[in-house]
């Protein structure tokens, strides 16, 4: 075979492919666009039934619920789709509804099969659906998908185990940020609605050789309020190796609003700790809203360092009239420095919360 006549035939084994491939994108959309016509039609009729199911109160859903569990399969996976959308935006009496509707359906079970298939895709999507019911017979399963191959599986059984809110699940969800792939505020989020049940684990984790771990476990015990651990997490910012705990400690302890937070917190202005972990414990401070902060904070007007200066500022700014009193004496001993202009900028910041105009900044003395 001549050189042209390979080019011809690369040519039209080229344009052939092209076509082939066209055909099966236009069959492709003529079919998706046929499944969608036909799913909207079968499930027209029913729709009236799922709005009664998750309008009425539980006396009043008895018929509905009967009618939906009794739909053949062709029509249920027309209206299956929409009635796991809803599941996700409805609550209480609704919820309920959906849930038995849903188990009777035997969604659960065959979503817990699908959470061993040899597709991730499956496995995903069978996760998301049991943490939507809040399956609570699944916590097992899913603890065994925190170490799966695929990332997105483990990240939606994070969600989902949250969801369900297991409190035993605590300490895999929090190592699962070990394996990476599973997004920090994920894990977060997943703890937190865990509820109080999971601060063992998470005092626990305060300790571990993964810093991403203790930096989870102290990030949730602040945002959740766990007072009773305030002396653990002021060992964490005393010392930590990582300066992104200790930041994520100094958060914490101005959260809790304890008298050892405030001790902590006011030594962690000091020029020993780390830059970032000063500025943060500036800013805590005013989070802890104490008076016994204002003369720390005073002090700090006149640091160095710009951003410490600024936030103990701000953080005057919020202590109400001693802090008040502090700064207008700031502005008037230390006129012309960058303590004074601090100070002022905080007063400012007090008139216009006042609703009154700000005062103009003293002059500076030639």
């Amino acid at each position: 075979m001549s050189a042209a006549q390979l080019v011809s035939l690369t040519l039209a084994l080229l344009a052939g492919s092209v076509t082939l491939l066209g055909l099966v994108i236009v069959t492709g959309r003529a079919l998706h666009r046929h499944r969608d016509r036909r799913n909207a039609r079968l499930s027209a009729g029913v729709r009236p039934w799922l709005l009664e199911l998750i309008g009425g109160d539980s006396e009043e859903v008895n018929e509905p619920l009967l009618q939906l569990a009794a739909l053949d399969r062709r029509v249920w996976r027309a209206v299956e789709p929409g009635a796991i959308s809803l599941l996700g935006k409805v609550s209480g009496n609704a919820r309920t509804a959906m849930v038995r509707l849903l188990e009777q359906r035997g969604l659960a079970r065959d979503a817990l099969r699908n959470l061993s298939s040899l597709s991730s895709v499956r496995r995903a999507s069978a996760a998301h659906v049991l943490g939507l019911l809040s399956h609570a017979e699944a916590a097992f399963p899913l603890v065994r998908l925190l170490s799966d191959r695929n990332a997105e599986v483990r990240a939606t059984a994070v969600r989902a185990l949250g969801q369900i809110g297991t409190a035993g699940a605590a300490a895999p969800i929090i190592a699962s940020l070990a394996r990476g792939g599973v997004p920090f505020q994920l894990v977060a989020q997943a703890l937190i609605r865990l509820g109080p049940g999971a601060r063992p684990a998470l005092v626990e984790a305060l300790s571990h050789d993964n810093p991403a771990e203790r930096a989870v476990a102290v990030e949730v015990l602040g945002l959740t309020g766990a007072v009773e651990t305030a002396r653990a997490l002021v060992g964490v910012l005393a010392g930590d190796s990582s300066d992104d705990v200790r930041v994520r400690a100094v958060r914490a302890l101005g959260r809790l609003g304890t008298p050892v937070c405030l001790d902590a917190l006011i030594h962690a202005t000091g020029p020993a700790h780390p830059q970032a972990v000063r500025v943060e414990a500036a800013t805590a401070l005013g989070d802890l809203g104490s008076p016994r902060a204002v003369p720390a904070l005073r002090e700090l007007l006149a640091d160095a360092h710009y951003h410490v200066a600024h936030n103990a500022a701000r953080s005057l700014a919020r202590l109400g009239r001693p802090a008040a009193a502090a700064l207008t004496e700031t502005v008037a001993e230390r006129a012309g420095t960058p303590a004074a202009g601090h100070a002022w900028e905080a007063l400012a910041i007090q008139d216009l919360q006042a609703g009154h105009p700000p005062r103009l900044p003293a002059p500076v003395p030639r």
